[in-house]
């Protein structure tokens, strides 16, 4: 983390701790389609936390919403291909 302190760092590391947590919960717990909305969450939550806190990027607009974007992305694609295999099965 960028110019933290150990505190911050702790709350950091069991916030992300929590969320991986809250994914494998909603893996195991939740439906097909509902896990994975949740996981999907999860992750672009993670992304964001991680962009902002953990590489420093809360004022470089331009990477931050680069990063961010990507994971937005991937996560959409996913979903799209989830929707799209629950229709054709």
């Amino acid at each position: 983390m960028v110019d933290s302190t150990p505190k911050q760092l702790l709350r950091s590391w069991l916030m992300l701790l929590a969320l991986t947590s809250a994914n494998i919960l909603a893996v195991r717990f939740a439906g097909k389609a509902a896990g994975l909305g949740l996981v999907l969450c999860f992750a672009m939550f993670k992304a964001r936390f991680v962009v902002l806190h953990f590489m420093g990027l809360r004022q470089d607009m331009t990477m931050r919403r680069a990063l961010i974007g990507w994971c937005a992305i991937l996560a959409v694609a996913a979903a799209a291909k989830t929707i799209l295999a629950a229709a054709a099965g």
